[in-house]
């Protein structure tokens, strides 16, 4: 029979077990607990980024914010940002004068090869401008589904400084980046249709007008809008149907556009009728000089579709405004005034 002494030592050994082994769950439990803590705050960052990013859908200035948000969250030195173009990687945004090093994205650009994610942390540089130092790099392709829509490089001058857990956190950026990026193409793209004629690929009437109005109203230059149409139009569709009239249109548009600089704006008026709008042209008889020389390109130009060959000609009315007071209207009405002179004068012609 045990002593009392005995008891009392027994009973001490198993509070003592017993509280050890609830000491080591409490513990195992707060180690869970801070680890969803962790989990969530993380969770409510991506959040926060996701939806601060969709703010800005249809910016040019997204991907900038996207770097921005991967330097400031992350800590690291520098960040870059590739985006994927006609199925190559095309650096988008870098804090970093040369990435020269960034041998994934180049093995990507020439043999295709599957992207993964990719950690690097060597004593020796890892960059090829020795002006800088970075010794800590992580690769993160960004997929939505099977498909790669761009990768994210970011790196630190400390060795050793980028770890699994930063892996974990882009990971779980990089999903929410894909949606992200994808949802500002398709923004871009629905912005961009309503913005287009469907047949010949210009802007429409609507947009040309909204584009004007703040460009004619901040401009203290003088401007030239341009009338064309094309001649005889009704009588190449009845003679030869409307598919090749709409071949013709969107021909003679193209035509039109490949020989304008990059900062006109062309548009069609409706119709058969391109509208132009140039600024920052010398006179009227450089405008008249560069319109006259794509008038005879298109009569120059033998139009073929299927089995169907011909020539098309235009005829374009030039309105200029004479002084600062001038209204956007008066100018268009001058335009379009010379554009029937034209007509009347036996077409294929530019009349200012």
């Amino acid at each position: 029979m045990l002593s009392l002494q005995d008891n009392y030592n027994q009973l001490k050994s198993d509070y003592e077990s017993y509280q050890k082994m609830a000491e080591g769950i409490i513990q195992k439990q707060n180690t869970k607990i801070m680890e969803l803590d962790k989990k969530l705050d993380m969770m409510s960052l991506i959040v926060e980024i996701s939806e601060y990013i969709n703010k800005y859908l249809g910016s040019s200035e997204i991907v900038s914010m996207i770097n921005d948000i991967m330097i400031g969250i992350l800590g690291v030195t520098y960040s870059s940002v590739y985006l994927v173009q006609n199925r190559k990687l095309k650096l988008k945004v870098s804090n970093l004068k040369d990435t020269s090093h960034h041998y994934i994205i180049n093995d990507f650009n020439e043999k295709n090869s599957k992207l993964a994610i990719a950690v690097f942390n060597d004593t020796q540089n890892i960059s090829k401008d020795k002006s800088i130092q970075i010794h800590s790099s992580i690769f993160m392709p960004i997929y939505l589904k099977n498909t790669i829509l761009g990768a994210i490089v970011v790196e630190h001058n400390r060795h050793n400084y980028l770890t699994q857990e930063h892996v974990k956190l882009l990971t779980a950026l990089s999903n929410h980046l894909a949606i992200c990026l994808e949802n500002n193409r398709l923004y871009n793209t629905i912005r961009e249709n309503s913005q287009i004629d469907g047949l010949t690929g210009l802007y429409n009437r609507s947009y040309f007008f909204s584009i004007m109005e703040n460009k004619f109203k901040n401009s203290k230059e003088e401007i030239a809008i341009i009338m064309i149409d094309i001649d005889n139009f009704k009588k190449c569709n009845d003679t030869f149907g409307h598919q090749y009239g709409d071949y013709v249109l969107k021909t003679i548009s193209k035509i039109i556009k490949d020989n304008l600089r990059k900062d006109d704006i062309i548009a069609r008026y409706g119709g058969e009728e391109i509208i132009v709008y140039m600024f920052d042209m010398k006179n009227i008889d450089d405008i008249y000089r560069r319109m006259n020389y794509i008038r005879k390109l298109i009569e120059e130009s033998r139009i073929s579709y299927k089995s169907i060959k011909s020539n098309v000609t235009v005829s374009m009315g030039i309105g200029m405004s004479k002084s600062v007071d001038a209204s956007l209207e008066k100018i268009i009405e001058k335009a379009d005034l010379n554009l029937y002179k034209a007509k009347n004068l036996g077409k294929n012609r530019v009349i200012f």
